[in-house]
């Protein structure tokens, strides 16, 4: 598998990174219904809440949430995406948009960003922040945000590191870097369709600013909101360890 390096990664590499029909395919798509269980628990969700849902992709948190009662909207970037969560026909609301572009006022009681959500995807650090202040203002009084991002404790002590992960319908090769100056993960994803022959499949290219428990208590802090609770991936509430690769972190708008 080829290495991407720095100059080989668009700026805007997210907008194309997730083509639909190999989105479906890939491993973390086989979950859906036990990352929502542990979602909502990390939340404390109580049943019924207005969910925002931002980067959903082809909407499968989205469509489970909205199968058990939630009243959800799903964002992403992606209108091809978006298509195929809409063919779903269920009752979430799609909406195709650039999420820094989000003006929503105290609309909802939780707001999810599970598998990244963009968070860190962006160009700069004011565009990675403005997620943030999407976030918040999104957010009624006392409501929850929940973040699913890599754990840079794993990054700086373990990277570079080459690995995959196993589905059913595909095998993805990942190829992992560290860049320490800018506190940015980068590499690449190959995703190889069970069955298909792996000649010709180009490595996708990625770039996510991570961010420690410390700068997320910061950053929530600046849009006024607090950090609740890190967690493991078994939905425990621990500080995160260098040996766990990704990292969940909740967020709370205070009740003023």
């Amino acid at each position: 598998m080829g290495e991407a390096s720095a100059t080989e990664i668009p700026q805007d590499w997210y907008r194309s990174a997730f083509p639909p029909e190999e989105t479906l395919k890939r491993p973390w798509a086989d979950r859906t219904g036990d990352e929502v269980d542990r979602a909502m628990a990390m939340l404390g969700a109580g049943g019924g809440e207005r969910v925002l849902d931002l980067a959903c992709g082809t909407g499968r948190h989205s469509l489970e949430l909205a199968r058990r009662g939630f009243s959800v909207v799903g964002v992403d970037i992606s209108p091809d995406l978006l298509a195929i969560a809409e063919a779903e026909s269920l009752s979430a609301t799609f909406l195709s948009a650039d999420l820094r572009e989000l003006d929503f006022d105290q609309e909802f009681d939780l707001v999810l960003n599970l598998n990244d959500g963009a968070i860190g995807y962006f160009e700069t650090e004011e565009e990675n922040q403005r997620t943030f202040e999407v976030i918040a203002a999104a957010l009624r009084p006392g409501g929850g945000n929940l973040l699913q991002l890599p754990n840079v404790l794993y990054a700086e002590a373990h990277l570079p590191q080459k690995t995959w992960i196993a589905g059913e319908g595909m095998v993805e090769l990942i190829d992992h870097r560290w860049e320490p100056r800018t506190r940015y993960l980068e590499g690449s994803t190959t995703p190889i369709v069970v069955g298909e022959t792996f000649e010709g499949v180009k490595p996708i290219p990625f770039r996510q600013r991570l961010y420690s428990v410390e700068e997320l208590t910061e950053i929530y802090g600046s849009v006024g909101m607090k950090l609740e609770n890190a967690f493991r991936g078994t939905g425990k509430p621990r500080p995160p360890k260098d040996s766990q690769f990704e990292v969940f972190v909740s967020g709370r708008k205070p009740v003023v």
